[in-house]
């Protein structure tokens, strides 16, 4: 397939281009006069009558396929209100099969490639309008408990406007429903931002299915927060760890530098970053604490409130009407559980799935669309010593989106 190719209706308008660990390409295409972004799976391919191999094999292949279809036409279905041409979601517009290969269109957004970095230049007004549209839209996926399940810098895109900047949360082939994850071997995900409770399970340590819920992506959310007001993950024991999540449930407590950071949205983060998924604040909590944080030059915030520990996987929370939300979440016991939450974490060298590790604050999207991106792919990571299921290579460099 390459440019000037019509795909389903699509014309192809530039060749397309491998992104991170080889496990989709994408390019941009225009019909009825307006472009979107395209995204071509590389696995799995659907075998025809045609295809090399056993009847054993293609029906073993079809059988994938028909797994890979249906949780995207369903999360393509659970999405399709949330959002129009323009919002601040950015979900699928539609999805197909041509030939042995699948397709996803999204819209088509001219971003700002900031970077962790670059929006931890900007001043706090910004950082708080890009965190705040993040948990906004975040929190229209919780009220329907639709886990992202692939929270990072990269799958936030920034977009310039009249006033500023706002965001857009993207890539949502990794979404679930809360308790419902797929089996580890299908997990595909960035493993600089596993929650502790996703490591447990991808790593059969004993983390059930169902406990996996949205305060993952709480986790998630507070690494990347942290980036946003540092421009770098919190500290921790890198080098024996490697990840967050296995320095957390190896006992570390993790916790936002307090040098130039308002003390309540230190606080916060701290608090989302909690070993135990129960003791985390809501997304509805996180977005009513930042909308309580004042500028120095502003009056001060309400009072403080804690949170209350909530049971991961529980029903839709009550609107804010009925519960109300914290201005700012102080974790009340922040040594209490992490050493006990879990048995101690080897290196991520023995996960199993399909988790990728990025090489820091500036690595690659997952399936860029904006301006002109690299034309070069990642390169895989060689598996390392231990690996049980299908870790794959390593994102570098950063396409625009």
């Amino acid at each position: 397939m390459k440019a000037g190719d019509v795909v389903n209706g699509y014309l192809i308008l530039e060749d397309f281009k491998v992104v991170g660990a080889g496990l989709s390409k994408w390019t941009y295409a225009e019909r009825g006069g307006r472009q979107y972004f395209i995204k071509e799976f590389l696995s799995p391919t659907y075998p025809d009558d045609n295809a090399p191999g056993s009847e054993k094999t293609k029906a073993r292949k079809r059988a994938r396929c028909a797994t890979f279809e249906a949780q995207h036409r369903g999360m393509q279905k659970a999405l399709a209100p949330l959002s129009t041409y323009g919002g601040n979601l950015i979900v699928t517009l539609d999805f197909f099969r041509w030939g042995a290969k699948y397709y996803k269109v999204t819209e088509k957004v001219d971003a700002e490639d900031l970077g962790p970095a670059g929006i931890a230049g900007l001043e706090l007004r910004m950082q708080l309008v890009l965190m705040k549209s993040v948990a906004h839209s975040l929190k229209i996926l919780h009220d329907l408990r639709i886990v992202h399940g692939d929270l990072k810098p990269s799958n936030i895109l920034v977009k310039r406007t009249e006033l500023g900047y706002t965001s857009k949360l993207i890539d949502f082939d990794s979404s679930y429903i809360a308790g419902s994850p797929p089996p580890f071997e299908e997990i595909v995900g960035t493993i600089n931002y596993y929650s502790p409770e996703l490591l447990g399970y991808i790593q059969d340590v004993g983390v059930q299915p169902g406990e996996l819920g949205v305060a993952s992506d709480i986790f998630a959310l507070g690494l990347i927060y942290t980036e946003f007001l540092t421009g770098a993950v919190p500290p921790f024991d890198a080098a024996t760890y490697h990840e967050a999540a296995v320095a957390v449930r190896s006992g570390e407590v993790l916790r936002v530098p307090r040098a130039g950071i308002v003390p309540a949205l230190a606080d916060l983060v701290d608090g989302m970053l909690l070993a135990d998924p129960a003791l985390r604040p809501t997304i509805a909590q996180v977005h009513s604490a930042l909308m309580a944080v004042r500028l120095p030059t502003e009056a001060p915030a309400p009072t403080t409130i804690t949170a209350r520990p909530r049971r991961v996987g529980a029903a839709r929370p009550a609107p804010p009407a009925a519960r109300p939300a914290a201005p700012a979440v102080r974790p009340t016991a922040p040594a209490a559980r992490p050493a006990a939450a879990a048995p101690a974490a080897a290196p991520s060298g023995a996960l199993r799935g399909k988790g990728l590790r990025i090489s820091g604050p500036s690595a690659s999207p997952s399936d860029p669309r904006g301006s002109e991106p690299s034309e070069a792919p990642a390169a895989e990571t060689p598996p390392a010593r231990g690996l049980v299921g299908k870790l794959v290579g390593r994102l570098t460099g950063r396409p625009p989106r």
